[in-house]
């Protein structure tokens, strides 16, 4: 009987623990904000892509792909962590030009757990100047 009692209490026990853990620990990275935001149209061309996550990432395995219309991928540097904020996953960006371009990006949590998704934006035309 002892040795039943015993078990119970460490089950109880093990239990509060798992209860007593906050939440946040076993979440998943979420994205805050993106700049450029989704589906926005911007009248000149980005210098970066900066994506804002909730938590800390593993920044080996993570990466940001931008992709013009045609589908072909823009040869830019790797993404890397911004030093003031490092939530926050930046690609800096040649000169684009005017165009539709999707943002790829895909983040491992530190909980292990890989989030990816894919937005565009669009940088429109300058109009000319009238004579």
């Amino acid at each position: 009987m002892k040795h039943i009692r015993a078990k119970s209490n460490w089950v109880t026990l093990f239990i509060l623990v798992c209860l007593s853990v906050p939440t946040p620990v076993f979440a998943h990275a979420k994205v805050i904000s993106t700049d450029p935001a989704p589906r926005s149209t911007l009248s000149r061309p980005p210098v970066s892509i900066n994506i804002l996550f909730n938590q800390l990432f593993e920044p080996a395995y993570s990466s940001i792909t931008v992709k013009r219309a045609d589908g072909s991928v823009l040869a830019t540097e790797k993404a890397s962590v911004d030093p003031s904020n490092q939530k926050r996953l930046v690609l800096l960006l040649p000169v684009l030009p005017a165009g539709q371009y999707t943002v790829s990006y895909k983040v491992l949590s530190l909980d292990g757990h890989t989030i990816s998704s894919t937005y565009s934006f669009r940088i429109k035309k300058e109009n000319p100047r009238p004579h």
